[in-house]
Protein backbone atom coordinates (compact mmCIF):
# COMPACT_ATOMS: atom_id res chain seq x y z
CA UNK A 1 0.00 0.00 0.00
CA UNK A 2 1.31 3.66 -0.80
CA UNK A 3 2.49 5.34 2.18
CA UNK A 4 0.59 9.20 1.86
CA UNK A 5 1.91 12.33 3.26
CA UNK A 6 0.06 13.62 5.76
CA UNK A 7 -0.92 16.14 3.87
CA UNK A 8 -2.26 13.74 0.85
CA UNK A 9 -4.08 11.64 3.21
CA UNK A 10 -5.83 14.76 4.93
CA UNK A 11 -6.88 15.65 1.04
CA UNK A 12 -8.01 12.22 -0.07
CA UNK A 13 -9.53 12.24 3.70
CA UNK A 14 -11.84 15.75 2.99
CA UNK A 15 -12.86 13.78 -0.78
CA UNK A 16 -14.12 10.82 0.86
CA UNK A 17 -15.45 12.47 3.55
CA UNK A 18 -13.89 10.82 6.31
CA UNK A 19 -12.73 12.78 9.58
CA UNK A 20 -8.98 14.16 8.13
CA UNK A 21 -6.61 14.75 11.06
CA UNK A 22 -7.42 18.47 10.17
CA UNK A 23 -9.25 20.23 7.19
CA UNK A 24 -7.15 20.70 3.99
CA UNK A 25 -6.16 23.82 2.65
CA UNK A 26 -5.33 25.12 -0.81
CA UNK A 27 -3.29 28.37 -1.91
CA UNK A 28 -3.87 29.84 -4.62
CA UNK A 29 -0.49 31.72 -5.73
CA UNK A 30 -2.75 35.08 -5.67
CA UNK A 31 -0.23 37.30 -8.04
CA UNK A 32 -2.79 40.04 -6.89
CA UNK A 33 -1.75 39.34 -3.35
CA UNK A 34 1.30 39.21 -4.20
CA UNK A 35 1.77 42.73 -6.00
CA UNK A 36 -0.73 44.54 -3.03
CA UNK A 37 1.35 42.97 -0.22
CA UNK A 38 4.84 41.74 -1.41
CA UNK A 39 6.42 39.75 1.49
CA UNK A 40 3.49 40.46 3.85
CA UNK A 41 1.70 37.50 1.53
CA UNK A 42 4.76 34.88 1.04
CA UNK A 43 4.77 35.38 5.08
CA UNK A 44 1.31 34.90 5.24
CA UNK A 45 1.61 31.53 3.20
CA UNK A 46 4.61 30.20 4.60
CA UNK A 47 2.95 30.84 8.45
CA UNK A 48 -0.30 28.43 6.96
CA UNK A 49 1.05 26.17 4.78
CA UNK A 50 -1.14 24.05 2.27
CA UNK A 51 -1.42 20.54 1.40
CA UNK A 52 -2.45 21.36 -2.59
CA UNK A 53 1.25 22.79 -3.16
CA UNK A 54 3.74 25.03 -2.32
CA UNK A 55 2.95 28.98 -3.95
CA UNK A 56 5.04 31.17 -1.29
CA UNK A 57 7.74 31.20 -4.02
CA UNK A 58 5.85 32.96 -6.55
CA UNK A 59 7.89 36.36 -7.74
CA UNK A 60 6.14 39.44 -6.67
CA UNK A 61 4.83 41.26 -10.05
CA UNK A 62 5.60 44.32 -11.42
CA UNK A 63 3.50 46.49 -13.43
CA UNK A 64 5.70 46.91 -16.56
CA UNK A 65 6.66 50.07 -18.55
CA UNK A 66 4.40 51.97 -20.09
CA UNK A 67 1.22 49.81 -19.09
CA UNK A 68 -1.08 52.89 -18.31
CA UNK A 69 -3.98 54.97 -20.52
CA UNK A 70 -3.86 58.64 -21.23
CA UNK A 71 -5.52 59.39 -17.85
CA UNK A 72 -2.30 57.49 -16.11
CA UNK A 73 -4.42 54.48 -14.99
CA UNK A 74 -3.06 50.88 -15.33
CA UNK A 75 -3.65 49.42 -18.67
CA UNK A 76 -2.54 46.79 -21.07
CA UNK A 77 -3.97 45.25 -23.84
CA UNK A 78 -2.72 41.67 -24.90
CA UNK A 79 -2.51 38.61 -27.17
CA UNK A 80 -3.11 35.23 -25.90
CA UNK A 81 -2.26 31.87 -27.75
CA UNK A 82 -6.18 31.20 -28.95
CA UNK A 83 -5.74 34.65 -30.73
CA UNK A 84 -8.03 36.90 -28.46
CA UNK A 85 -6.98 40.45 -27.72
CA UNK A 86 -7.62 41.02 -23.89
CA UNK A 87 -7.64 44.56 -22.41
CA UNK A 88 -6.74 44.51 -18.68
CA UNK A 89 -7.90 46.86 -16.43
CA UNK A 90 -6.61 45.60 -12.94
CA UNK A 91 -3.26 44.22 -12.50
CA UNK A 92 -3.00 40.81 -12.09
CA UNK A 93 -6.98 40.52 -12.45
CA UNK A 94 -8.35 38.36 -15.68
CA UNK A 95 -9.25 41.03 -18.70
CA UNK A 96 -12.05 41.18 -20.73
CA UNK A 97 -11.88 40.22 -24.67
CA UNK A 98 -11.08 43.09 -26.75
CA UNK A 99 -10.54 41.25 -30.04
CA UNK A 100 -11.81 37.64 -30.77
CA UNK A 101 -10.63 35.41 -33.85
CA UNK A 102 -14.21 34.05 -34.27
CA UNK A 103 -17.08 36.60 -34.31
CA UNK A 104 -17.21 35.27 -37.86
CA UNK A 105 -17.94 31.98 -37.76
CA UNK A 106 -16.85 31.28 -41.40
CA UNK A 107 -13.05 32.02 -40.15
CA UNK A 108 -13.38 28.42 -38.14
CA UNK A 109 -12.18 26.63 -41.36
CA UNK A 110 -9.06 28.34 -41.01
CA UNK A 111 -8.90 28.96 -36.96
CA UNK A 112 -5.78 26.73 -35.18
CA UNK A 113 -5.70 25.67 -31.63
CA UNK A 114 -3.03 26.60 -29.53
CA UNK A 115 -0.24 23.40 -28.45
CA UNK A 116 -2.03 20.69 -27.08
CA UNK A 117 -1.89 22.11 -23.01
CA UNK A 118 0.41 19.84 -20.78
CA UNK A 119 2.60 18.87 -23.22
CA UNK A 120 5.99 19.36 -21.15
CA UNK A 121 8.11 16.09 -21.31
CA UNK A 122 9.15 17.68 -17.75
CA UNK A 123 5.49 16.99 -16.43
CA UNK A 124 5.59 13.97 -15.28
CA UNK A 125 8.91 13.67 -13.15
CA UNK A 126 7.39 17.71 -11.92
CA UNK A 127 4.32 15.67 -10.61
CA UNK A 128 6.21 12.57 -9.06
CA UNK A 129 8.05 15.02 -6.95
CA UNK A 130 4.99 17.13 -5.98
CA UNK A 131 2.95 13.72 -5.16
CA UNK A 132 6.07 12.77 -2.57
CA UNK A 133 4.05 15.91 -0.02
CA UNK A 134 1.19 17.28 -1.85
CA UNK A 135 -2.32 16.22 -3.73
CA UNK A 136 -1.47 17.41 -7.03
CA UNK A 137 -4.58 19.27 -8.96
CA UNK A 138 -4.45 20.75 -12.53
CA UNK A 139 -6.42 21.71 -15.36
CA UNK A 140 -9.67 23.97 -15.33
CA UNK A 141 -10.75 22.85 -18.60
CA UNK A 142 -13.72 25.65 -19.31
CA UNK A 143 -15.90 25.36 -22.43
CA UNK A 144 -18.75 27.76 -21.89
CA UNK A 145 -16.10 30.73 -21.19
CA UNK A 146 -13.93 29.58 -23.83
CA UNK A 147 -16.44 29.88 -26.55
CA UNK A 148 -17.37 33.49 -25.49
CA UNK A 149 -13.39 34.44 -25.33
CA UNK A 150 -13.43 33.14 -29.16
CA UNK A 151 -16.46 35.06 -29.88
CA UNK A 152 -18.79 37.36 -29.29
CA UNK A 153 -20.44 36.71 -25.88
CA UNK A 154 -24.69 37.18 -27.07
CA UNK A 155 -23.74 35.42 -30.42
CA UNK A 156 -22.29 32.12 -28.52
CA UNK A 157 -26.23 32.29 -26.61
CA UNK A 158 -27.82 32.72 -29.72
CA UNK A 159 -25.86 29.88 -31.24
CA UNK A 160 -26.22 27.62 -28.60
CA UNK A 161 -30.31 28.26 -28.66
CA UNK A 162 -30.42 27.69 -32.31
CA UNK A 163 -27.99 24.82 -32.29
CA UNK A 164 -26.26 25.96 -34.76
CA UNK A 165 -24.04 24.11 -36.66
CA UNK A 166 -20.83 26.33 -36.56
CA UNK A 167 -20.97 26.69 -32.79
CA UNK A 168 -21.35 22.85 -32.45
CA UNK A 169 -18.11 22.84 -34.11
CA UNK A 170 -16.11 25.03 -32.25
CA UNK A 171 -16.95 23.02 -29.15
CA UNK A 172 -16.59 19.71 -30.63
CA UNK A 173 -12.98 21.20 -31.68
CA UNK A 174 -12.38 22.78 -28.06
CA UNK A 175 -13.58 19.42 -26.57
CA UNK A 176 -10.74 17.39 -28.22
CA UNK A 177 -8.69 19.72 -27.61
CA UNK A 178 -9.02 19.28 -24.05
CA UNK A 179 -9.27 15.38 -24.03
CA UNK A 180 -5.81 15.91 -25.46
CA UNK A 181 -4.56 17.63 -22.75
CA UNK A 182 -6.58 15.66 -20.01
CA UNK A 183 -4.83 12.66 -21.60
CA UNK A 184 -1.52 14.29 -20.66
CA UNK A 185 -2.75 14.50 -17.31
CA UNK A 186 -3.54 11.72 -16.61
CA UNK A 187 -0.44 9.98 -18.32
CA UNK A 188 1.42 12.43 -15.90
CA UNK A 189 -0.02 11.16 -12.97
CA UNK A 190 -2.03 13.41 -11.83
CA UNK A 191 -4.55 13.12 -8.93
CA UNK A 192 -7.26 15.33 -9.77
CA UNK A 193 -8.52 16.68 -13.33
CA UNK A 194 -10.24 20.13 -12.66
CA UNK A 195 -13.10 21.89 -14.66
CA UNK A 196 -14.67 25.31 -14.30
CA UNK A 197 -17.77 27.37 -15.93
CA UNK A 198 -19.39 30.42 -14.44
CA UNK A 199 -22.73 29.46 -15.22
CA UNK A 200 -24.85 32.48 -13.06
CA UNK A 201 -25.20 35.73 -12.29
CA UNK A 202 -25.86 36.67 -8.78
CA UNK A 203 -29.27 35.78 -9.11
CA UNK A 204 -29.65 33.23 -11.82
CA UNK A 205 -28.51 31.46 -14.23
CA UNK A 206 -27.06 32.86 -18.07
CA UNK A 207 -28.22 29.80 -19.85
CA UNK A 208 -31.32 27.59 -19.55
CA UNK A 209 -31.24 24.00 -18.00
CA UNK A 210 -32.27 22.98 -21.16
CA UNK A 211 -28.78 24.07 -23.10
CA UNK A 212 -26.73 23.36 -20.26
CA UNK A 213 -27.99 19.54 -20.66
CA UNK A 214 -27.96 19.27 -24.54
CA UNK A 215 -25.21 21.32 -25.67
CA UNK A 216 -22.71 21.62 -22.68
CA UNK A 217 -23.34 18.26 -20.89
CA UNK A 218 -22.44 16.00 -23.59
CA UNK A 219 -19.46 17.14 -24.15
CA UNK A 220 -18.18 17.91 -20.62
CA UNK A 221 -19.41 14.22 -19.52
CA UNK A 222 -17.12 12.82 -22.24
CA UNK A 223 -14.09 14.82 -20.64
CA UNK A 224 -14.89 13.94 -17.22
CA UNK A 225 -15.59 10.34 -18.16
CA UNK A 226 -11.75 10.33 -19.24
CA UNK A 227 -10.36 11.30 -16.17
CA UNK A 228 -13.20 9.22 -14.30
CA UNK A 229 -11.94 5.69 -16.04
CA UNK A 230 -8.47 6.51 -15.09
CA UNK A 231 -9.09 6.64 -11.36
CA UNK A 232 -8.45 10.05 -10.79
CA UNK A 233 -10.68 12.91 -8.75
CA UNK A 234 -13.07 15.40 -10.81
CA UNK A 235 -12.73 19.01 -9.50
CA UNK A 236 -15.88 21.33 -10.94
CA UNK A 237 -16.13 24.99 -10.38
CA UNK A 238 -18.64 27.73 -11.07
CA UNK A 239 -19.99 30.82 -9.88
CA UNK A 240 -23.05 32.31 -10.07
CA UNK A 241 -26.32 31.00 -8.98
CA UNK A 242 -26.42 27.80 -10.10
CA UNK A 243 -28.56 25.21 -7.78
CA UNK A 244 -30.74 24.57 -10.80
CA UNK A 245 -27.88 23.21 -12.32
CA UNK A 246 -26.62 21.56 -9.51
CA UNK A 247 -28.48 18.32 -10.01
CA UNK A 248 -26.83 17.61 -14.02
CA UNK A 249 -23.35 19.39 -12.81
CA UNK A 250 -23.04 16.52 -9.83
CA UNK A 251 -24.79 13.63 -12.16
CA UNK A 252 -21.58 14.42 -14.38
CA UNK A 253 -19.49 12.69 -11.63
CA UNK A 254 -17.74 15.03 -9.68
CA UNK A 255 -16.15 14.75 -6.83
CA UNK A 256 -15.73 18.21 -5.47
CA UNK A 257 -17.20 21.40 -6.05
CA UNK A 258 -15.70 25.18 -5.87
CA UNK A 259 -18.65 27.32 -5.57
CA UNK A 260 -19.35 31.31 -5.33
CA UNK A 261 -20.54 30.69 -1.80
CA UNK A 262 -22.43 34.10 -1.98
CA UNK A 263 -24.86 33.13 -4.70
CA UNK A 264 -26.02 30.18 -2.42
CA UNK A 265 -28.61 29.23 0.25
CA UNK A 266 -25.78 27.69 2.33
CA UNK A 267 -27.90 24.86 4.55
CA UNK A 268 -29.23 23.61 1.40
CA UNK A 269 -25.97 23.61 -0.86
CA UNK A 270 -24.48 21.75 2.08
CA UNK A 271 -27.18 19.16 2.55
CA UNK A 272 -27.05 18.68 -1.36
CA UNK A 273 -23.45 17.52 -1.50
CA UNK A 274 -23.17 15.66 1.76
CA UNK A 275 -26.28 13.57 0.39
CA UNK A 276 -24.53 13.51 -2.92
CA UNK A 277 -21.15 13.05 -1.43
CA UNK A 278 -19.32 15.83 -2.99
CA UNK A 279 -16.58 17.58 -1.22
CA UNK A 280 -16.79 21.37 -1.05
CA UNK A 281 -14.10 24.24 -1.45
CA UNK A 282 -14.65 26.49 0.66
CA UNK A 283 -13.49 30.06 -0.60
CA UNK A 284 -14.22 33.26 1.04
CA UNK A 285 -14.32 36.69 -1.40
CA UNK A 286 -16.39 39.19 -2.11
CA UNK A 287 -18.22 41.82 0.15
CA UNK A 288 -17.24 40.14 3.45
CA UNK A 289 -13.65 40.28 2.52
CA UNK A 290 -13.69 43.94 1.07
CA UNK A 291 -15.52 45.48 3.56
CA UNK A 292 -16.15 43.79 6.60
CA UNK A 293 -13.96 43.76 9.18
CA UNK A 294 -11.56 40.72 10.67
CA UNK A 295 -14.35 40.06 13.67
CA UNK A 296 -17.07 39.34 10.80
CA UNK A 297 -14.65 37.64 8.68
CA UNK A 298 -13.40 35.41 11.67
CA UNK A 299 -17.38 35.15 12.49
CA UNK A 300 -18.19 33.89 8.62
CA UNK A 301 -15.45 31.66 8.03
CA UNK A 302 -16.14 29.42 11.93
CA UNK A 303 -20.03 29.44 10.44
CA UNK A 304 -19.74 28.22 7.29
CA UNK A 305 -17.48 25.63 7.98
CA UNK A 306 -19.97 24.23 10.88
CA UNK A 307 -22.56 24.57 8.40
CA UNK A 308 -20.60 22.15 5.95
CA UNK A 309 -19.44 20.04 8.51
CA UNK A 310 -15.75 20.36 7.04
CA UNK A 311 -14.06 19.11 10.55
CA UNK A 312 -15.61 16.04 9.79
CA UNK A 313 -14.13 15.78 6.13
CA UNK A 314 -16.13 16.51 2.94
CA UNK A 315 -14.45 19.88 2.07
CA UNK A 316 -11.13 22.36 2.77
CA UNK A 317 -10.44 25.70 2.36
CA UNK A 318 -9.21 27.66 -0.51
CA UNK A 319 -7.35 30.91 -0.43
CA UNK A 320 -7.43 33.51 -2.78
CA UNK A 321 -6.58 36.94 -2.77
CA UNK A 322 -8.32 39.16 -4.69
CA UNK A 323 -8.15 42.89 -5.88
CA UNK A 324 -9.08 45.28 -2.80
CA UNK A 325 -8.96 42.83 0.15
CA UNK A 326 -7.40 45.03 3.09
CA UNK A 327 -4.13 43.82 4.36
CA UNK A 328 -5.72 42.94 7.80
CA UNK A 329 -8.95 41.03 6.08
CA UNK A 330 -6.56 38.88 4.46
CA UNK A 331 -4.44 38.59 7.90
CA UNK A 332 -7.66 37.60 9.47
CA UNK A 333 -8.71 34.94 6.70
CA UNK A 334 -5.62 32.80 7.41
CA UNK A 335 -5.90 32.87 11.14
CA UNK A 336 -9.80 32.20 11.08
CA UNK A 337 -8.68 29.01 8.77
CA UNK A 338 -6.12 28.10 11.21
CA UNK A 339 -7.93 28.21 14.52
CA UNK A 340 -10.93 25.82 12.79
CA UNK A 341 -7.85 23.33 11.03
Amino acid sequence: MEVQSASRKRVFDAFEFRKPDKVPMEHHPSTRGYFDYGEKMRDLFRKYPADFGDVSDVAIPLIPDGAYDEDGLYYEERMDDWGILWAYRIFQIQGHPLKRPLDDISRLDSYRLPPVPYSDPGLKALIAREKEKYFTMRGMFTLFERMTALRLFEDVLMDMYTDDPGINRLADMITDYYMAGIDNLIDAGVDCVAFGDDFGTQNGLLISPEIFRNFLRPRYQRMIDRVKDAGKKVHFHSCGANMELLGDIADMGIDSYWPQLTAYNLEELAAFLKKRKIAIALHFRGAIMNFGTPGEIRRKVRETAEIFDVKNGGGWFYIEVDDGFPYENTKALFEAVDEIR
